[in-house]
């Protein structure tokens, strides 16, 4: 269990019905995940390298880590999250999340900074404060995100936008993304960029390539399949490394908080998901 208090909500927040998610008790990593993070990195020769970023992309089978950190020869950061969600019912249910959270409900409060999104927030209370379309209506323009790592303890907040990002462009073949979808499986991709918290979103140093395969679980329900290489990002078709990507991004304490960070908003979410999903998916998508 996390002991620590919650953000009080913004005067109105409250009335929204899925504010209820938002007390839900939040839970450190679970044993496993906990014994395998105080081991320590993983070994680099056991990663996905960059350029072969697209080996992750299999309707079954896993690679030799799926749940582990470490900094690569280069310098870089790599991080492999694995998820499951026992009474998801299908990766679109993923998919649908990822929309919802981006569109406020109609009665939403913003805000001193108008960025405040409780859909956000109730995924982990502690750390999340906004999300959204930068253009108001679809990923096309990219997706923004207002929030922390570290579970509370104060560190700064953080404005972010994951671009989103054409896997044709990249070598996906046509074959490929069929056998994926014949499989049930859901694939998102995006680099994501950091930018200062102000009207201005000025852009900070850094990039992240990411890459996730949601597909339907051996054991029933879903897995959620993630990699993400620290120091990378995508432009004109190629893999590119962001020299500027600072030196806190680029340690083994810094992949370790993202790790913790990841692990407790995921099996926090597969909490209450199947139950908002069944609750939401047929309304207005700005219903409160």
């Amino acid at each position: 269990m996390i002991y620590a208090d919650k953000p009080k909500l913004l005067p109105g927040e409250e009335k929204l019905s899925f504010v209820k998610y938002y007390d839900l008790p939040l839970h450190s990593p679970g044993p496993l995940q906990q014994q395998i993070l105080d081991a320590g990195p993983m070994d680099p020769k056991l990663a996905i390298k960059v350029e072969n970023w697209m080996d992750l992309l299999k309707p079954t089978g896993y690679n030799p880590v799926e749940y582990g950190y470490c900094m690569m020869e280069d310098g870089t950061g790599y991080i492999a999250m694995y998820s499951v969600y026992p009474e998801g019912t299908e990766p679109k249910m993923l998919a649908w999340w990822f929309h919802w959270i981006n569109v406020p409900a109609k009665s939403q409060p913003l805000g001193p900074t108008g960025l405040d999104n409780l859909r956000y927030k109730i995924w982990l209370p502690l750390d999340h404060i906004g999300h959204g379309y930068v253009n108001g209506k679809d990923k096309s323009d990219g997706i923004w995100t207002v929030e922390s790592l570290d579970l509370g303890h104060g560190e700064e907040k953080v404005y972010t936008v994951r671009h989103p990002v054409n896997l044709k462009e990249y070598g996906l073949t046509d074959e490929k993304e069929k056998e994926l979808k014949d499989a049930g499986c859901w694939v998102d991709s995006a680099y994501e960029t950091f930018h200062t918290v102000d009207p201005e979103h000025k852009r900070l140093p850094g990039t992240h390539l990411m890459l996730t395969l949601s597909r339907p679980c051996p054991t029933g329900g879903m897995e959620k399949i993630t990699r993400e290489w620290i120091g990378y990002g995508l432009k004109d078709g190629k893999i590119w490394r962001d020299e500027s990507t600072p030196k806190e991004m680029l340690c083994e304490e810094y992949l370790e908080k993202v790790m913790i960070h990841a692990t407790v908003e995921a099996q926090h979410l597969s909490q209450f998901l199947p139950e908002l999903y069944a609750e939401y998916k047929d309304k207005p998508d700005d219903a409160d």
